[in-house]
């Protein structure tokens, strides 16, 4: 009888502590409460601030999952929680997972599959500042989590940083900057005070905090896109740019991608000199589309582009030298001061020998249009890389001493035209024009933009959805 009672405590005991340790691993499965985000396609883990992350399936709803699974990483029994079609998975089994765009593979008991795509980022931005500081790390994967205004900033740094071409200090923006459908708006990115003249910049007294952007070349929100950086999904309004020379909103050189992008009406930029040469000029949306660049279904609405028609421009290079720029001191070719001038391109100022004499044979700067040009594009200041699918709203200009002429989408190189800068025709241009405001608020402009991207509309310009990273809240 003693023997039996003990063998039924001791199942007793086992029975409990069973359902103690099972107890225990439910209650460290992860969990949704009221008032969380749940995504519905796409999720996004914030590195800088890791919490739990919640995602529709329900098309699943009734399966049994039993691993997750990223590259090397997989999940622990605890690791995950899927319940009435939501699967929640814990901030832990994130930390095993290196930040960029992943793939999350689902597996279900029935051995079938699903996969979730993914951002791990770096940092999901809310704040002005937090914008700032992408200079901090250009390799970062950055998220807009709403609407940033940057008018808390006097003054914005361009983000990445330039010197010169072959300066080891260059750090281009490699990252990415998902931009989910929302604005980045009211930033101003001066390089200096006036339009017509760097003096103030060759004093020292120039509006940039950082070198690397104090000599004004390569200016816009971005100073350059590396190669393998990407700017997609962002509505920029109401950013204003200067400076001396390869100017653009987004970007004074664009080396990556940037894709699905506007640019509106109240955007603008301004360009010292483009030195009566071609590869040196401004756009809407980038100044340079290098090479390695791509910029596909980009919207421009600005013509507010400006290029004054004369600009002095001052360096220490200048002092000595004679022969190779367009107005000297008169005292050239015993040149002692530290300027040249320079014009908007339909007027030669004076051009010198290097004997000092005036030369007779200037000519005016053509460009890949067949057309004078004085730097100033209506998208792109000049193409070596891919622009596709893209439009920018028609307008004309006036350049200094000639008469009104309208603005080109952009140019490409050749050769003939700029031997110096390679002898090989480049830029490839598909798709692209410039249109009248009427023409962009037609329905059919936009037959090769995506849908769940875009909202288009009749009688209207387009506008991006938001968030593009769908989600909903649990009440």
């Amino acid at each position: 009888m003693k023997k039996r009672l003990s063998t039924i405590i001791m199942s007793l005991f086992l029975l409990t502590t069973m359902a103690s340790c099972n107890k225990s691993k439910n209650d460290n499965k992860p969990t949704i409460h009221s008032g969380d985000i749940i995504y519905e396609e796409k999720l996004v883990f914030d590195t800088s601030n890791p919490s739990n992350v919640s995602v529709k399936l329900e098309n699943q709803k009734s399966k049994k999952i039993t691993l997750l699974s990223c590259g090397r990483a997989k999940s622990e029994e605890d690791s995950f929680n899927f319940k009435n079609g939501i699967l929640t998975i814990s901030k832990d089994f994130f930390s095993s997972i290196g930040s960029g765009e992943k793939t999350i593979q689902v597996t279900f008991s029935d051995n079938s599959r699903t996969q979730i795509p993914a951002i791990i980022a770096t940092k999901v931005i809310k704040t002005a500042q937090e914008f700032q500081d992408i200079n901090n790390n250009l390799k970062g994967i950055y998220v807009l989590g709403n609407d940033i205004d940057l008018s808390s900033i006097s003054n914005f740094e361009p983000l990445g940083k330039y010197y010169e071409e072959t300066d080891i200090r260059n750090d281009y923006f490699h990252g990415i900057l998902e931009g989910n459908g929302y604005t980045v708006k009211n930033a101003q990115v001066y390089y200096c005070n006036s339009t017509i003249s760097s003096e103030d910049v060759y004093n020292h007294n120039g509006l940039f905090k950082e070198e690397c952007h104090q000599n004004g070349d390569n200016i816009g929100l971005f100073q350059i896109i590396g190669s393998s950086g990407i700017v997609r999904n962002v509505r920029f309004d109401n950013i204003k740019v200067r400076g001396r020379t390869i100017v653009g909103v987004i970007a004074g050189n664009c080396s990556g991608l940037i894709e699905n992008c506007i640019v509106t009406e109240t955007c603008s930029a301004q360009m010292g000199t483009h030195f009566y040469d071609n590869d040196c000029n401004m756009g809407a949306v980038a100044g340079i589309v290098a090479g390695s660049g791509v910029i596909r279904n980009v919207v421009s609405l600005t013509s507010n582009l400006f290029v004054p028609n004369e600009f002095t421009d001052y360096s220490e290079n200048y002092i000595g030298k004679s022969g190779n720029g367009w107005d000297h001191p008169a005292t050239a070719p015993d040149n002692n001061q530290p300027w040249w001038k320079f014009a908007n391109v339909d007027r030669i100022l004076q051009q010198y020998n290097d004997d000092g004499s005036v030369s007779a044979t200037s000519s005016k700067e053509i460009d890949s249009n067949q057309s004078q040009t004085n730097g100033v594009y209506a998208f792109a200041g000049k193409t070596w890389g891919t622009i596709a699918d893209s439009l920018a709203i028609k307008f004309e200009q006036t350049p200094y001493e000639s008469s009104a002429r309208e603005v080109y989408f952009t140019q490409t190189h050749l050769p003939e035209l700029k031997q110096s800068s390679g002898e090989t025709p480049l830029g490839s241009v598909t798709n692209c024009f410039t249109k009248t405001a009427d023409e962009l608020k037609d329905v059919a402009t936009y037959a090769s933009f995506d849908t769940t991207i875009w909202n288009v509309a009749a009688n209207a310009y387009p506008t991006l959805k938001y968030p593009l990273i769908a989600t909903s809240i649990k009440e």
